[in-house]
This record gives C-alpha cells, sequence and structure tokens, in this order.
C-alpha cells in the first residue's frame, strides 16, 4: 500500500495527455520538470512501483505496474506514467 505522502504528490500533479499516442490512452509527468521537493517523492514510487508491482507486457517489452485505485502507474526512465483501467 502505498504511503499517504506518495498518493497526495500523485493527486496534486497535472498530469499532460499522452496526445502522441492517442490510440493507447495515459498521462504522464516528468521528473525533470517537477519541484525539487516532488523529486524525491517521484523516486519513491518509482522504487515503490518496482518493489511492489506486477510485471506486464507492452507490445515487445516487459514493464513493472502497481495499481492505485483506477489507476496503473509505470515508470520510463524519468517519465511516470499513468492509464485508468477499465
Amino acid at each position: 500500500m502505498i504511503t499517504a505522502e506518495i498518493q497526495n504528490f500523485i493527486n496534486r500533479q497535472t498530469w499532460t495527455f499522452a496526445k502522441t499516442m492517442a490510440e493507447i490512452p495515459h498521462f504522464y509527468i516528468v521528473r525533470d520538470n517537477l519541484p525539487e521537493e516532488d523529486k524525491k517523492l517521484f523516486d519513491d514510487f518509482e522504487v515503490f512501483i518496482k518493489e511492489n508491482g506486477y510485471i506486464e507486457k507492452f507490445f515487445s517489452k516487459e514493464y513493472t505496474y502497481h495499481r492505485v485505485g483506477n489507476y496503473k502507474y509505470w515508470v520510463i526512465e524519468n517519465i511516470l506514467n499513468r492509464a485508468e483501467i477499465k
């Protein structure tokens, strides 16, 4: 279970729609664009996902995801992604 601090981090972000992949709707935030205090929470959430998530194949690659509420989250390099689970 994620901490309240990470939940607050997720809730206060301005998520950007990934318009270049509109056929696979999801949103993202970029670590480099975050204020310093949020970069640590980004890193903490990334570690949490890696340690507590599940692996799922996306085309030929495998990523580690973690579900929080109605969303699944995953990190690719310095980008935290989320997609609604339907």
